[in-house]
């Protein structure tokens, strides 16, 4: 029995699934605790019954920890090392602004093309920095130019960084194989950022489990949907990037069993799309952005908006409804959890005719504040909402400089201290009557206030969110199917685009047709998702448990391990010399090409197994492809020029249970929490 536990931005799901039959035994689910995920984790699991906990041989999580730090720039301060990069090239080509660390060093080292040392490592350097940044930051970072050819630099720098501070650190030839030294050593930084707050998410996970009585090896889902062991986790947690929309995907299959589909998954924040086609799901080729930053990170191709059931719905200039991408705590979830809220709305609808739609915003009090040293404005604030949710036009009569603080963007909000409350797409279907879980009263009022600035009736709001929401997930699936196996289009908008939504009254229709059938998942699916669906024509499906679907793939995934060495010729005046095999150490030189290419290979499949092994897989199955790159040079030369050949072993397992583990193996894993 397998427990997938997955930590949206608004909800944390549990799901238990039988592995052997894939069969979803009980689920659970609560609101995410930010400022402390063990709590929403512990909420979520509790509600699977204590007999099924009891047969729990595994854990598995799927997170958006990671990216949430990344876009919100809150990772751990690091220090990055660039060994053998040119500086002059740095500043000449401002190079720096693809790295997300301004703490960087340039180390004399590095190799070639062909793993040959360029210029010997400055220890001494490499020491000086360790000692002037050791006390300043949480981890360092080391990206080696070449350093996939030869890796021999960045182990000995991390050797010595790591006798001299104890702190982690990372290597760019740990996460990446490509040539791209600026984005590895970027890939590098935000990896060392991540190492604290993953500790902190493992120590979470352990509290929870402890506390629930799960005794089973944990895994976290990564980027591209595969698992690994929490312990490897900890070395490279940038691969847990995007790990939910992953999850979601694995979710999909697991639960659709179809082998081509357009997954579309709506969240409380985000709505993420994905494709799976011949039973895979799309890879993004160039590797995984999140934020501003680019990675080399092998994730699923997702389109994400800001797009959720509890999505903010806001007036323009025009007065025209807008819906996101700001989340909102729904009317009717805050009317429900505290009465109070309904006389708030009662007298805001009185005086609406002098306030600003911003003026209606409703506040509550999310966390306590702990470690923020608070300024006055933020202390009446939080006093203020000490006793329930309070919109902006109160609050402001108190302290003008209030409206101006919350009416940007605000430290009590990025924190997650403090969550505003405003009409979502929640509160239009609890209008609808399709999900009246909360106060149907609340939502009403809400509506009411909104429809005086558009003129309209309550239930003309509700209508017009409803279709916002439609139309936009239209166009991100129409994006999404239109380019084929190529990148989504971001805009797919245009006039034909418009008319396939709404004719306006023209003499051409448009119709959108998918070949793919749409399987929706996430709690308002049925509600969101097979509206769109049969917009865009495409065969809308809702498969059982959708509402906890990325639970679910967070636990039936697979352990995979790519490992990619090269076959690297070494021309000199005379011509070919030599070959030689490059990888994560110092580069080995051979004098015959096939010897050269099987080495890479028994090598490949070695380093493939070993580290499938460390990721927590059994049942190991080890599979190698070589691929040779060849050019036709000019008259003269001969037919054809060799470049060099890429080995890749792939090697896929199934994650191992408490069941398969020696005692001493479970204990250190608990021990690790």
């Amino acid at each position: 029995m397998g427990l997938g536990i997955d930590t949206g931005g608004t909800y944390t799901d549990a799901a238990a699934v039988n592995t052997a039959t894939g069969e979803v035994v009980a689920t659970g689910k609560s609101p995410t605790t930010r400022h402390d995920l063990a709590e929403g984790i512990i909420a979520a699991v509790r509600q699977i019954p204590p007999e099924v906990l009891a047969r729990i041989g595994l854990v598995s999580l799927s997170t958006t920890l990671a990216t949430n730090s990344i876009v919100e720039g809150e990772g751990a301060p690091i220090c990055l090392l660039l060994i053998g990069h040119d500086r002059e090239l740095f500043r000449s080509y401002d190079l720096h602004r693809w790295l997300p660390t301004a703490n960087l060093t340039f180390v004399p080292g590095g190799h070639n093309g062909v793993g040959a040392e360029c210029e010997p490592l400055d220890e001494e350097e490499v020491r000086r920095v360790a000692r002037e940044e050791g006390g300043r930051v949480s981890a360092f970072a080391v990206s080696g130019y070449f350093g996939v050819r030869n890796a021999d630099h960045e182990l000995r720098a991390r050797r010595i960084l790591e006798e001299e501070t104890g702190l982690p650190v990372t290597c760019g030839h740990e996460l990446a194989t490509e040539l791209d030294s600026v984005l590895r050593a970027a890939t590098c930084a935000l990896n060392a950022s991540l190492v604290p707050l993953l500790r902190d998410l493992m120590e979470s996970l352990g509290r929870a489990l402890g506390e629930l009585g799960v005794r089973a090896p944990a895994m976290v889902v990564r980027g591209d949907g595969s698992l690994m062991r929490m312990e490897m986790a900890l070395e490279r947690p940038v691969e847990t990037i995007l790990s939910g929309p992953a999850a979601s995907v694995v979710g999909a299959q697991a639960l659709a069993k179809l082998s081509d589909m357009l997954v579309i998954d709506i969240g409380g924040t985000t709505t993420d799309l994905a494709t799976v086609r011949d039973g895979m799901p799309r890879l993004n080729r160039r590797g995984a952005s999140v934020g501003r930053w680019r990675t080399l990170v092998r994730a699923v191709q997702t389109v994400s908006s800001g797009l959720g059931g509890d999505s903010q719905v806001t007036l323009d200039e025009g007065s025209r409804l807008r819906v996101g991408p700001q989340r909102a705590v729904p009317v009717a979830y805050a009317a429900w959890a505290y009465p109070s809220v309904l006389d708030v709305l009662r007298e805001g609808l009185d005086r609406v005719s002098r306030l600003e739609p911003r003026d209606l915003v409703m506040y509550l009090l999310a966390r306590p504040p702990k470690g923020l040293e608070l300024s006055a404005v933020e202390e009446r604030i939080l006093e203020a909402v000490q006793t329930g949710p309070q919109p902006l036009w109160r609050l402001a009569t108190r302290d003008p400089w209030v409206h101006f603080y919350l009416s940007n963007r605000n430290r009590l909000e990025t924190s997650g201290v403090l969550a505003r409350c405003a009409f979502t797409p929640t509160d239009a279907l609890h209008l609808r009557g399709l999900f009246q879980e909360w106060n149907v009263e609340g939502s009403e009022l809400a509506a009411r206030q909104l429809s005086w600035y558009t003129q309209t009736d309550a239930d003309e709001v509700v209508e017009r969110v409803q279709v916002l929401v439609r139309h936009a997930m239209v166009r991100a699936m129409a994006g999404m199917l239109a380019n084929g196996s190529e990148e989504p289009m971001a805009e797919p908008d245009g006039r034909l685009m418009e008319l396939a939504l709404n004719r306006n009254g023209s003499a051409l229709e448009v119709q959108l047709h998918s070949h793919l059938p749409i399987v929706g998942l996430g709690a308002p699916a049925a509600h969101f998702v097979l509206p769109a669906a049969q917009a865009i024509n495409g065969a809308p499906v809702l498969p059982p448990h959708h509402a906890v679907a990325n639970a679910v793939g967070a636990i039936c995934g697979s352990v995979v391990i790519r490992e990619t060495l090269g076959v690297q010729p070494v021309y000199h005046s005379a011509g070919l010399d030599s070959y030689v095999v490059t990888g994560p150490f110092a580069s080995v030189p051979h004098n015959d090409r096939e010897a050269a290419i099987r080495d890479a290979q028994r090598r490949a499949r070695s380093l493939a197994l070993q580290a499938a092994e460390r990721a927590g897989a059994a049942e190991i199955e080890v599979s190698v492809e070589v691929v040779n790159d060849e050019a036709t040079p000019g008259p003269g030369y001969g037919d054809r020029l060799y470049l060099g050949s890429t080995v890749t072993a792939t090697a896929v397992g199934r994650p191992r249970f408490a069941s398969e583990l020696p005692e001493p193996e479970v204990e250190a894993e608990e021990a690790l929490w």
